[in-house]
């Protein structure tokens, strides 16, 4: 895999973008929707290092299939070459657009048979049994720290399934009033929850989600605390 550090697109509405980026972001959907893949492959290589836009679907939810760039090769019957290279940069096949379909569900609707084997979910990794408990608990989280701003504006929460499909994909999506986002990955055996905004001042908030519940832990990133002085021993 080329990128484990993916981009959830967890907005919805395109108010909430500049023009600048609300541009950018249509004229990427372009080049899938065109079936341009030489285009898109400049444009997904051009943004390296950073979050991977490869498993981004066109901004807008009303009238909008939520195709990302490996549904729209998967319509248009791509070459076995391009779906490999969508998938070496980290698209998910396990991704489903707004009507549930998964890349690999819209190629055998279309009769595109060539595609089938490569677009079959592969599964790296395992999620704590039992995974739904785990992403019932991760949105749980979510609701808990960042109920307000999902009142005020849509947000989609990310299912956990990518996760399983690389060694170590770390996925990250922007939470509208917060200045910042959530990052999160899969552990060993917990799923590990960075909060983050541009207004903290340390490194924001982590938490470890398991099927049984969440908690608040200690930052990675900080160094553990020094250890306590030796007593000397009373006369």
């Amino acid at each position: 895999m080329i990128k484990a550090w993916m981009e959830w697109g967890s907005l919805t509405d395109p108010g909430r973008f500049n023009d600048w980026y609300r541009k950018e972001r249509h004229r990427f959907s372009d080049m899938a929707r065109d079936a341009d893949w030489n285009a898109l492959f400049e444009e997904l290589l051009r943004r390296q290092p950073g979050p991977g836009w490869v498993n981004l679907p066109r901004i807008g939810n009303r009238n909008r299939s939520g195709f990302a760039p490996l549904h729209q090769a998967a319509w248009h019957g791509a070459e076995f070459a391009v779906v490999s290279r969508l998938i070496a940069y980290g698209a998910w096949r396990t991704q489903r657009a707004r009507d549930g379909r998964r890349a690999v569900d819209v190629a055998r609707e279309r009769g595109h048979t060539h595609l089938l084997k490569l677009l079959e979910p592969v599964m790296v990794r395992q999620l704590p049994s039992p995974p739904e408990m785990l992403e019932r608990h991760f949105h749980s989280l979510l609701w808990e720290r960042l109920g307000p701003c999902f009142e005020k504006t849509e947000h989609l929460l990310p299912p956990l399934a990518p996760l399983t499909e690389g060694p170590a994909v770390e996925i990250t999506f922007t939470v509208w009033g917060l200045m910042g986002g959530v990052t999160y990955r899969l552990e060993a055996d917990h799923l590990h929850v960075h909060i983050h905004s541009r207004m903290d001042a340390d490194d924001g908030e982590h938490y470890r989600v398991t099927p049984e519940g969440w908690g608040k832990i200690r930052s990675p990133r900080l160094p553990p605390p020094s250890p306590p002085a030796p007593q000397r021993p009373t006369s």
